[in-house]
């Protein structure tokens, strides 16, 4: 099947851009990347038979682009997909402002009229109980997460991602469409190519890897997308269809230059984008927030808060700072009126305590 045939003839009028875009080199470069996005979906759909498409969503830019063109690849080419799933995996400690808008647009999806006939899938997943943050950090007393010891990538995000997708990958038929492109940072474009020199394709506006350990393949339909054609589409081309995008850039992420993560985040040194949100007057309230990062990691670093192992190097945060660590943080939860710790993970965290006093007897 020929791609030309799979793609209808559009102009940047029908595309709802050209009054913004206009129909220079921006908006020629837009309509072109779209155009390859779609065909891209395509030809794996009808060649490759990855009917069955799986969004990691993460409420960020990138994957919220790749969620949309995805659902309208498929609203065009209905016979070409079988299953749509969209995955969010909530850590517990994302940053309040890019979760909340997430689990907005998830909610959007289930209830908007335009994709009610598309084979849709909405899941939110967590981390295992005793694999959550707090739960780790207060109750076994690992120390904050850093360069050396980042602990909590694998458990908050992967685990839990990859226990939902084996419920329902068809081996050979679906694939991981995400979110990445080249040029958000030099890391990233070496994990890139160096999959690719291990067997992934890419160039001509594709990315792509097979993952025999899930039995799946991973696809990138925007990695060769510039930032600016992502805004691009968010701020003209979703918001034309119904999709809430159009305030993402002003009203989430204050401006561009930002990248999301946890407020939690203790492997950077400074947490800029809870500085950045935290200025906007609608997310002042959060500061706290940025305040008690600080101030647990700040703790976490004396050796006075640590017990030290058998080679005399610090090992876990002593218990009596554990403890001092939750009543504070009920007391953030409290001020701030928001969840930040569940009441099931307290009962974990305690129990782990019993067990530990116990243990030392």
């Amino acid at each position: 099947m020929k791609i030309k045939k799979l793609i209808k003839e559009a102009s940047l009028e029908d595309l709802g851009v050209a009054s913004s875009l206009g129909n220079g080199e921006s908006g020629l470069r837009f309509i072109a990347r779209l155009y390859e996005t779609m065909s891209i979906l395509c030809y794996f759909a009808a060649n490759r038979g990855y009917k069955h498409w799986i969004i990691t969503f993460s409420g960020g830019k990138d994957s919220t682009t790749t969620l949309v063109t995805a659902l309208e690849t498929a609203l065009n080419h209905s016979d070409l997909v079988e299953r749509i799933d969209v995955v969010y995996s909530d850590t517990g400690i994302e940053i309040p402002v890019i979760r909340q808008y997430a689990l907005d647009f998830l909610e959007h999806l289930q209830g908007f009229r335009r994709v009610a006939r598309l084979p849709l899938h909405c899941h939110v997943v967590y981390p295992a109980m005793e694999e959550r943050f707090w739960v780790c950090l207060l109750g076994k007393g690992y120390p904050p997460p850093h360069q050396r010891f980042r602990w909590c990538t694998r458990r908050l995000k992967i685990e839990p991602v990859e226990e939902a997708l084996t419920a329902f990958i068809q081996p050979g038929r679906s694939v991981i469409l995400t979110g990445v492109r080249f040029g958000e940072s030099q890391s990233r474009d070496g994990r890139l190519n160096y999959s690719c020199s291990r067997g992934g394709e890419c160039g001509q506006g594709i990315w792509f890897q097979y993952s025999s350990r899930l039995g799946a393949g991973y696809l990138a339909p925007i990695a060769h997308w510039r930032e600016c054609d992502v805004w691009d589409f968010l701020n003209f081309y979703a918001p034309n269809l119904g999709y809430p995008t159009q305030h993402l850039e002003a009203s989430v992420y204050n401006g561009r230059e930002t990248r999301f993560g946890c407020w939690m985040c203790t492997v950077v040194r400074q947490d800029k984008t809870m500085e950045k949100i935290t200025l906007m007057p609608q997310w002042a309230h959060l500061r706290p927030l940025l305040e008690f990062r600080q101030h647990v990691k700040a703790i976490s670093n004396s050796p006075y808060s640590r017990i030290l192992r058998p080679d005399g190097k610090p090992g876990r945060l002593k218990l009596s700072v554990r403890r001092h660590l939750l009543d504070e943080l009920l007391q953030l939860q409290a001020q701030l009126g928001m969840n930040i710790i569940s009441y099931e993970e307290i009962v974990t965290i305690k129990e782990l305590w019993q067990k530990e006093e116990s243990n030392a007897v």
